[in-house]
């Protein structure tokens, strides 16, 4: 039975939640477009079955997906087994859920009260910022700047259960400090005593003359500096610097003047995607802080291991190896990391809650390039239909006077030399592995177009072992116990994940739900992409011959590791663990 309405609504929240659930849970099932009682305007409808309650929900669906990107519409509805129906939300939905043994039978008591709460908590930070900015288009009238594309990430991860969760933070916090809001605001910085911190750089990067540089724009700053003689200046994001300051052993530094509290810097910052790394246009460093709170699936702290591989990178990228690259890819830019900075415990080791890192920061000054994060680009708008990278379609058929569709075809075959084939060359032939998933591949746009990619964030880099001796000629230290290293099984299925599922497949989604081409068409054009690469000489050609061949394709479920209360820094020490195994849109039939 289905309840008559009158007009379907949106919901980014929701939308999220429903396919991460269905990308690892088998309770479902699709009824294509025909079937009756299907509102009009969609092509299938979404039918959850939940034995525990004796009930069936039902969702409609306003655009199918192969690659996992499906469109949903709502109200939804709940059919009981004695007949009757009702409308049914999101809480209701989750408390159904959490009945059923191959859901909530999975996790703890506390596991689902946390679960529930995230969920509720991100539909709120949703529709709060749906209703402050949700109606700006940045693409539809040019090319936006770095901060700006990365501001129109508003809903965050497409396929996650409570992409917008952010555990110790309020909604001031999230308005001040959230990325999605667009905010400026000012750093906190302390004098330190040099014996008290802990740091390391590559050359020709100096730590102690990077805090020096990020410093010099602020007068005011520096002037207040003179007060500390002898120490060195350290940066800190002002929600974290506010926690150190009460605890106990950071106060009695402070108290002894061996930390001094230099104050609110005048320079500002905002925060970039990922919340904890922040940007300014008038230094050449974007900062990589630890932030105490959890953010999807992790808690974001960041590690002294994880800074020790961004140094090894930013070492093997500045020498013939990254060279080499470049010469094979020369639109292909991955912006260092090359120096961290933290305080030091009384036992010598560092305190991760007071890590920073530093990355090259492209994007300075009045002439920067344009540049947008795929995340943002990709996003769909709150009716499920268009994205930003429509509107960016758009705009060039204008110009050009075009077909969307055929510009659609044309940016589609672009973005895959520029994106996608410089990840490919780095594993097949350099054995680098990068986790380019949508929010570190950066695409520079010329008047719309594919311009050239910039990658960030190589703490998670890894290697495949077969190149290891190749590689350990210009950095000796490659492998060492810090590291990721795989198989090259291993790194096809990794590659295959970060880069095809949850980076280039939002690109075919998100072309094929605003209207511009049939699906199947864009992976066509995919696949003949990934044909033409293959029959060149590549070194291992287990990547190209995985996705193009495996009916299937691995992709992390975000909805059971979310569910189970797993910190994925912390708790899985297996890349592939939690994989589920989807329909391979690449592989022919």
């Amino acid at each position: 039975m289905l309840i008559s309405v009158d007009t379907l609504k949106y919901d980014p929240a929701c939308s999220r939640f429903l396919n991460a659930l269905i990308r690892e849970w088998s309770g479902w099932r699709m009824e294509e477009a025909g079937s009756s009682g299907q509102p009009e305007g969609t092509s299938h409808m979404l039918c959850l079955s939940l034995p525990a309650s004796r009930a069936e929900v039902r969702v409609p669906v306003t655009h199918h997906s192969r690659s996992g990107s499906h469109a949903f519409a709502y109200p939804m509805h709940v059919s009981w087994s004695e007949g009757t129906a009702e409308l049914i939300t999101l809480p209701e939905l989750v408390t159904l859920l959490m009945r059923e043994a191959d859901i909530g039978g999975r996790a703890s008591l506390n596991s689902r009260g946390l679960f529930l709460r995230r969920v509720l908590d991100s539909a709120c930070a949703v529709a709060e910022v749906s209703e402050a900015v949700g109606a700006e288009r940045p693409f539809a009238s040019g090319d936006p700047s770095f901060i700006e594309a990365e501001k129109a990430l508003r809903f965050g991860h497409a396929v996650h259960p409570s992409p917008r969760s952010r555990d110790e933070f309020t909604s001031e916090d999230s308005r001040r400090y959230g990325p999605e809001y667009g905010n400026a605001f000012s750093l906190r910085w302390w004098a330190v005593e040099p014996d008290l911190l802990a740091g390391e750089s590559a050359a020709p990067v100096c730590l102690a003359g990077a805090t020096q540089e990020l410093a010099a724009p602020d007068s005011a700053l520096m002037e207040r500096t003179g007060a500390a003689p002898g120490k060195m200046l350290m940066p800190l994001h002002p929600w974290q610097a506010a926690r150190l300051m009460q605890e106990p052993s950071i106060d009695a530094l402070m108290r002894a003047g061996r930390i001094m509290d230099i104050g609110l810097g005048s320079s500002k910052w905002r925060a970039t995607t990922s919340l904890r790394t922040v940007y300014s246009s008038d230094v050449a460093w974007m900062l990589k802080f630890s932030l105490s709170l959890r953010l999807t699936n992790s808690r974001r702290l960041v590690e002294e291991h994880e800074c020790a591989r961004g140094l090894s990178v930013y070492r093997l990228l500045t020498g013939p190896t990254g060279d080499a690259l470049k010469e094979c890819c020369p639109g292909f830019h991955v912006m260092g990391e090359p120096a961290w900075l933290a305080l030091r415990a009384p036992d010598g080791s560092t305190i991760k809650e007071t890590m920073v890192s530093f990355r090259e920061n492209p994007f300075k000054g009045a002439d920067q390039p344009s540049a947008a994060v795929l995340a943002a680009l990709c996003e769909r708008h709150p009716d499920e239909r268009d994205s930003h990278l429509a509107d960016l379609i758009r705009r060039i058929a204008k110009a050009e006077s075009e077909a969307p569709g055929r510009i659609a075809e044309r940016w589609l075959d672009l973005f895959l030399e520029v994106a996608i084939r410089p990840f490919l060359i780095a594993q097949g032939e350099f054995g680098l592995l990068f986790g380019a998933h949508q929010q570190n591949l950066v695409l520079g746009l010329r008047q719309g177009w594919p311009d050239r990619l910039y990658f960030r964030d190589c703490q998670g880099t890894g290697y495949v072992s077969s190149f290891l001796p190749e590689l350990r000629q210009h950095l000796p230290e490659a492998g060492a116990a810090k590291d990721h290293v795989f198989g090259a099984d291993e790194a096809a299925r990794i590659v295959a994940y970060y880069l095809f599922v949850n980076g280039a497949f939002a690109v075919v989604g998100a072309l094929a739900a605003a209207g511009f081409g049939d699906e199947e068409e864009f992976f066509a054009r995919f696949r003949a992409f990934l044909e033409k690469l293959a029959a060149e000489p590549i070194q291992d050609r287990t990547c190209l011959d995985y996705l193009l061949s495996s009916p299937t394709i691995g992709a992390k479920g975000n909805f059971m590791f979310s569910l189970g209360n797993i910190n994925e820094n912390t708790d899985v020490t297996d890349p592939l663990a939690g994989y589920v195994q989807l329909q391979n849109p690449l592989a022919q039939r």
